[in-house]
């Protein structure tokens, strides 16, 4: 029988399973594949019978910045959540609160030494926040913002991504 390679969804980009794997010509999943990872989380959460190896396999359609030295271009974001079926919206950072009752959300940030993709799927109303801490944690999309602009770091976008229209699997 062959492994299912079922990993869940997925608090980490160093995971040693896949870590080490290439991301882009020049970059690895650890080093840059946070971009990766959000979207993975989205459509695992929308389709529980999606699979790591399979998605990881077809990442050659997800455009990366620098030969994946610089991860997952933002433009690429909404570009592959469409095509799978979601319906995808920008969210102003500074008005998430009208705009938080999204199936999930991804959040794009830059912070001192560069920028980072975190996954955010609602659950009642907060959203459980993947490859961010440790263990994934919920907090309303308004407070995630707000805590990390107080640790200086800068929103640079966020999709509100619906799963209506998807097959769930």
């Amino acid at each position: 029988m062959e492994p299912t390679y079922d990993y869940g969804l997925l608090n980490t980009q160093t995971d040693p399973r896949f870590a080490d794997r290439r991301y882009g010509r020049l970059g690895t999943v650890a080093k840059n594949g946070c971009g990766m990872i959000a979207l993975y989380n989205v459509e695992r959460a929308a389709r529980p019978s999606t699979r790591f190896e399979p998605y990881y396999e077809a990442r050659k359609a997800i455009k990366t910045n620098l030969f994946g030295l610089l991860g997952t271009r933002p433009s690429s974001i909404r570009r592959i959540l469409e095509q799978k079926g979601f319906k995808v919206c920008e969210i102003d950072p500074k008005h998430v609160g009208a705009h938080a009752n999204h199936d999930a959300v991804i959040v794009l940030y830059w912070y001192w030494f560069g920028a980072h993709y975190v996954a955010g799927l609602r659950k009642d109303d907060a959203y459980t926040l993947y490859n961010y801490y440790v263990q994934p944690y919920a907090q309303p999309l308004d407070a995630f913002l707000k805590n990390l602009k107080q640790k200086k770091n800068r929103v640079v976008r966020v999709w509100g991504i619906d799963f209506a229209g998807t097959a769930k699997q």
